[in-house]
């Protein structure tokens, strides 16, 4: 009996197997919890995250992806076996144990947009809390580390703040990375359509030092938002200030957007050439990455 308790007490060999573990290496199903609607065609998801009370080799890696830099998760449509890359804005793991699973719980978050011709962001969309959705992940998608720049440029549109947002939270609540600056120009049609703008205005009155917001929306009214285009003279006076070797300019949005600033990123592995907007201010492939 005492060396059942031992068991017990000190590892998982007498629970239940664990279920809802993040994996890079397969599909693995989680089970949606919360869905809200952000405005008339974006909806945040937060699926369940479980881990076994003592982390093994599966969580370390997780953790060491996760602590590279910029990630992704892979969400599989399961019914036409398709599947695409989303950036999640919320990840947390609960260091409470439930003593009858062994098991911590946590969470992933995604915002994302419902767009006409998108199965996989209808599918999301369709689906219901309690159903089930295939994930496979993190991936890593840009190396970052603490003070790897003095500042960054970002430039989103609609839900590509999605990454810009993930890092947002990271630098700024990291001690190591307190020098670093944070610049994000944030392009949407109208200012309800304006994702995580009571979030984002909460970090820049926080954190007004580090980080400043600017919004542009196509059309108005407008109070907080520029009604304008992310054109020349919107990123030229956006970037002012820019070094080269020391700052970096990020970029994540519709592929419209992307062909008129920097250039859309290929599919596949690859950036392509730098173009649009940010070729002709003098911006080359060392100076941006594009989500």
């Amino acid at each position: 009996m005492a060396f059942l308790y031992y068991l017990h007490l000190h590892t998982d060999l007498l629970k239940p197997e664990v279920k809802e573990r993040l994996n890079p290496e397969k599909y693995t199903p989680f089970t949606l919890t919360e869905k809200e609607s952000l405005t008339p065609d974006t909806v945040r998801f937060r699926f369940r995250v479980n881990r076994p009370r003592f982390d093994d080799e599966l969580e370390k890696l997780v953790d060491n992806i996760i602590a590279q830099g910029a990630w992704a998760i892979d969400i599989k449509d399961h019914m036409v076996q398709t599947y695409r890359t989303y950036t999640p804005v919320g990840f947390f793991m609960s260091n409470v144990v439930d003593e009858e699973s062994g098991s911590r719980e946590g969470f992933l978050e995604f915002v994302v947009k419902r767009y006409p011709r998108g199965s996989l962001s209808r599918f999301l969309h369709d689906t219901r809390v309690g159903d089930q959705v295939e994930m496979r992940g993190p991936m890593l998608v840009w190396p970052y580390y603490a003070a790897k720049y003095r500042h960054l440029y970002m430039i989103a549109g609609g839900t590509g703040v999605a990454p810009m947002y993930q890092l947002i939270d990271r630098i700024l609540n990291d001690p190591a990375d307190s020098d670093t600056r944070i610049s994000l120009l944030y392009g949407s049609q109208t200012e309800p359509d304006i994702i995580y703008r009571g979030l984002l205005d909460k970090l820049a009155q926080t954190h007004g030092e580090r980080f400043s917001v600017t919004y542009l929306v196509d059309r108005g009214p407008a109070t907080v938002a520029q009604v304008a285009a992310p054109n020349m003279d919107t990123v030229r006076a956006f970037t002012r200030g820019f070094e080269r070797g020391k700052d970096v300019v990020l970029m994540c949005g519709p592929d419209a957007m992307l062909a008129a600033i920097s250039g859309v990123k290929p599919i596949g592995a690859g950036q392509g050439p730098v173009q649009g907007v940010l070729r002709e201010l003098g911006f080359t492939p060392a100076d941006v990455f594009k989500f």
